[in-house]
Order: C-alpha cells, then sequence, then structure tokens
C-alpha cells in the first residue's frame, strides 16, 4: 500500500485490488462447482463486499498515505477487539473477565504505540489513524455479519463475491480519481502482489477460519 497508494490513489488502486483477486477466484470458484452460489445470495455476498472488503480497503489504503507501514499494521491488528465488542454487542457473545482484560490491554497497547500520531486538531495523521481504526471496525462487523448469514456457504464462494461486489461498486469511484500519469512498473508489481496473495489467498483463508 505505501508503494502502490501514492501512485494510484486510494479508490484507484483498491479497485486494481479486488478486480484481481476476483480475476483469480472467479475461475477457481467455477471449476469447483460454485457458481450457483454467487446467483443465490448476490445480495448477502454484495453487502459483504461493501463493509467487509471495499470500505476498509479504502480507509487503510487512504490512511498509509499519511502513517507508516508499521503504525497501519498495528492499527489494522485491531479487527480482532473490534469483532469481539460487536460480537458481544450484536449477538450476544458473552465477556467473560479474560476477555475484558484482553480487550483493555490491546486497546491500550494501541493507544500508547500511536499516541504520538494523534493530536487535538483534525491533522492527516490524526485522520489516517481514524481511518484506519474505521477499516479495522468494518472488518469486525464484516467478521460477525458473515458468521450469521454467510457462514453456511463454502469460503471460497464467500472470498470470490465479496471482491466482486467490491469491484461493482468501487468502478464508478476508481474511474473518477484514476491517476492521470502512468503509474509505475514498482506499484503494478506491489498492486499484482496484493490482489493475488493478500486479498485472494487471504480471504480464502479468512472465511474458511470464520467457518
Amino acid at each position: 500500500m505505501r508503494i502502490a497508494g501514492p501512485e494510484f490513489g486510494a479508490f484507484a488502486l483498491v479497485e486494481v485490488r479486488v478486480a484481481i483477486a476476483a480475476a483469480v477466484l472467479l475461475p477457481l470458484l467455477i471449476q469447483r462447482g460454485q457458481g450457483r452460489d454467487l446467483v443465490e445470495n448476490w445480495g448477502t455476498l454484495g453487502i459483504l463486499g461493501v463493509h467487509n472488503t471495499a470500505l476498509p480497503f479504502v480507509l487503510l489504503t487512504w490512511a498509509t498515505l499519511y502513517l507508516t507501514a508499521g503504525t497501519a499494521g498495528i492499527l489494522n491488528a485491531t479487527a480482532p477487539i473490534f469483532a469481539a465488542i460487536v460480537a458481544w454487542a450484536w449477538l450476544g457473545e458473552r465477556l467473560n473477565l479474560s476477555r475484558s482484560a484482553g480487550l483493555a490491554v490491546g486497546t491500550v497497547g494501541v493507544w500508547l504505540l500511536v499516541r504520538d500520531k494523534v493530536g487535538a486538531s483534525m491533522s492527516d495523521s490524526t485522520l489516517a489513524v481514524v481511518a484506519a481504526l474505521g477499516g479495522s471496525l468494518c472488518y469486525g462487523i464484516g467478521g460477525n455479519f458473515t458468521r450469521r448469514y454467510a457462514s453456511h456457504l463454502k469460503p471460497l464462494a464467500v472470498a470470490t463475491g465479496s471482491q466482486i461486489a467490491a469491484a461493482l461498486v468501487l468502478l464508478p469511484l476508481a474511474i473518477v480519481t484514476w491517476p492521470e500519469g502512468p503509474v509505475s512498473l514498482k506499484a503494478w508489481v506491489a498492486t499484482i502482489a496484493m490482489g493475488v496473495f493478500s486479498t485472494a489467498l487471504a480471504y480464502i483463508l479468512y472465511f474458511r477460519l470464520i467457518a
């Protein structure tokens, strides 16, 4: 993201990333005869594609324009904290003493690591921290949404459908904000790597873990 984001911009980069992931996943889905799952569950997968892919990807990509990769990674790693809070508030999962203590320690730890990036004014770094945390909140909601409404679907179908939905939603914004100048080979390689490994492969693993 740090390599490709400044050249592509947030919307264009995420569009290319999810389009590559969808192009990798769709043939696998068809080969395994799971294409029907996309047609029958397009609404659920569409919602999931927006709040578990499009929104968090854009927010985190924009945040990396103003934060180091390490800081962005720390903030991205707060997704389990948000997932636990959302599970408690939405699905009624019990927060026992050890879980509550873990959430408290994790929250304090993240604050200590990023407090120098947050100020009283709405500077770029402060907004970037808020955006990255917003992306993690989206992941927390998405994980619980998947458990509740898409747990009956195969992980490959969920991963593929969510990437296709994200690509369709972001396409108009990507066209409008597409960079005027040429994008370097280095940025393209970074984007392709994200699309194949950090998105296509990662989401198969992610939804398999949820299942």
